[in-house]
């Protein structure tokens, strides 16, 4: 199996975050002016500044903490750049603090090797989480159900591009 797969409970864990926002569909080229003006674009500029005021090194990606249905760009999701707030830093300078409720969380663990790229991984292994292990398994997720868009809940992943690995949490819920 390529993945190692296990069920883990984490307790509230509080990030400082660089805000950033995906849509479900692609944005063409003559609507970029649009998406800066309504969503902006992440500052990928802060990440060390964001590491030292967090006072952590790994650089996670947070997902789906924030939806909302716009007319003109379908579902625009939250898209975080964020890092453990070790430092109990606070809001400003573009940084955020968000926090995660305690929850349980599929963890999938997937090395690669050199014919994929880390965002391929990426995506291969949040294809399988949602396309073949959600629908095997007594669990929802709590991005997809009544938790959906509760600012307490995301999808959490860390690319480790040196050791080629990805690692990703899922907040799921067991279905009676």
């Amino acid at each position: 199996m390529k993945y190692e797969i296990t069920i883990e409970s984490l307790p509230e864990k509080v990030y400082l975050a660089i805000r950033g926002y995906m849509s479900w569909r692609e944005i063409a080229p003559d609507e970029y002016s649009q998406w800066e003006n309504k969503y902006g674009f992440p500052n990928k500029n802060l990440i060390e500044q964001l590491k030292t005021k967090s006072g952590a090194n790994e650089i996670y990606n947070l997902f789906c903490n924030s939806c909302v249905k716009d007319e003109q760009f379908d579902w625009v999701c939250g898209d975080d750049i964020a890092c453990e707030n070790l430092n109990n830093a606070q809001i400003g300078d573009g940084f955020e603090v968000i926090r995660l409720a305690p929850s349980d969380y599929c963890k999938i663990i997937y090395s690669y090797g050199n014919d994929v790229t880390g965002e391929q991984a990426m995506k291969e292994a949040d294809d399988y989480f949602w396309n073949e292990w959600l629908k095997s398994n007594p669990y929802s997720s709590k991005i997809d159900d009544e938790y959906a868009n509760s600012p307490e809940t995301a999808d959490i992943s860390l690319l480790d591009k040196d050791n080629k690995r990805v690692t990703m949490w899922h907040p799921i819920r067991r279905i009676k």
